[in-house]
Formats: structure tokens, sequence, C-alpha cells
């Protein structure tokens, strides 16, 4: 029972951390372009997209999560992009970790709850299966984002298509691509949580 009550702490926790070492990855690149005016305009910018996903968390204000998403994501790469250089395995892990940083809020509010109700042995071992296949899935998603794009740039390096700026642009642009396109095509995820739902609040009653 300790191990039940433990996972819905680790779900509501999972995108808060991995939000913390977004943060401070961003922050901590736009300190070191050496303009301080443009070092300075690109802090406010991610620290003003972290403020817009944490305020969205807080009071549930799901409208303003984009734009902190598109500051926190697009201060990065845009600082890379014009004033740090941008490296293309490191941009790649930032922005597959921000994809999945929204997977695990979505798992944690469709999930925690559940575990947070009163459930019989047989509809935890549902949930439990549902989580797991759901956590497989976005874990196979996130691997395959980094290493597609790891696997191209070998290429373009060993000759096989031209090592250039765009080649890489391109490289980048096309692994964000399938980074979306695989946490998409997850539909089971939403309809076996749905499935489930019903159970648990059931149960709940029934107690």
């Amino acid at each position: 029972m300790a191990a039940t009550r433990l996972v819905p702490l680790a779900l509501r926790g999972a995108p808060q951390a991995t939000l913390a070492i977004l943060g401070t990855w961003a922050v901590l690149d736009v300190l070191g372009i050496r303009d301080g005016r443009w070092s300075l305009a690109f802090l406010i910018v991610v620290l003003g997209g972290l403020s817009f996903i944490v305020l969205s968390a807080a009071f549930q204000w799901g409208s303003i999560r984009p734009i902190g998403l598109v500051g926190l994501g697009g201060g990065y790469v845009t600082a890379h992009a014009f004033f740090l250089g941008l490296d293309v395995v490191p941009a790649l892990i930032f922005l597959t970790l921000l994809i999945g940083h929204v997977e695990l809020r979505i798992l944690a509010e469709r999930f925690a709850p559940i575990y947070e109700a009163s459930l019989d042995a047989t509809e935890l071992s549902r949930v439990r299966g549902a989580l797991g296949r759901a956590v497989l899935r976005l874990g196979i998603a996130t691997v395959l984002a980094i290493l597609v794009p790891i696997v191209a740039a070998d290429l373009a390096v060993a000759a096989v298509v031209p090592a250039t700026t765009i080649p890489t642009a391109l490289l980048l642009a096309g692994a964000l691509v399938a980074v979306v396109m695989v946490l998409a095509l997850l539909p089971s995820l939403e309809r076996r949580t749905a499935s489930i739902r019903p159970t648990a609040d059931h149960g709940a009653k029934d107690n």
C-alpha cells in the first residue's frame, strides 16, 4: 500500500522536476550570452515562459500554458540559433524533454486522481497496467526522438548527406515533427484512461 501512495506523488512530482531541469538549463544558457542586453532580454522571455507554465498549473489556466511553453522553448532555441550556436543533440534533448514535460503533466492529471481513489485489487491492477503501458510508450517515443536525428547527423558527417547549416536545421525540425507525431499516436492512453475512470469513481462511491 505504501508503494500505491507513492505513485500519485511521483506522478505529480515528475512534471515539476522536468520543468525545474528545463528552467535551470535555459536560464544558465541565456546567461552565457556575452551581450548583456540580449542576455537580459532572453532571460525575461525564459522566466516569463516559466511563470506562465507555473501559473497555468497553479490556477488551472490552461489557456496560458501554450504561451509559457513557447516562451521557454522558443527562448532557448532562438538564443542558441543567433548567439550561442545550435548544437543538434542538446537542442533535441531539451525540446524532447519539454514535450515530455507536457505528456507527464497529462499522465499526472489523468492517473493521480485515480490512484488516490479507493480501488480494489482488480481495479488497481488495471490502473497499473494502463499507466505502465503509457509510460513505456512515452519512453520509446523519447528515445526514438533523440536517437533518430543523431543517426541522421552521423550520416551527414559520413558525407552521405551534406553537413551544412541548412540540413542541420532540417534535421532538428524533422526531429521535432517526429516527436509530436509519435506522441500524438498514443490514442489508446486516453481510451484506456476513460474506461478506467468510471470504474475507479464507482469504487470510491461504494466506499
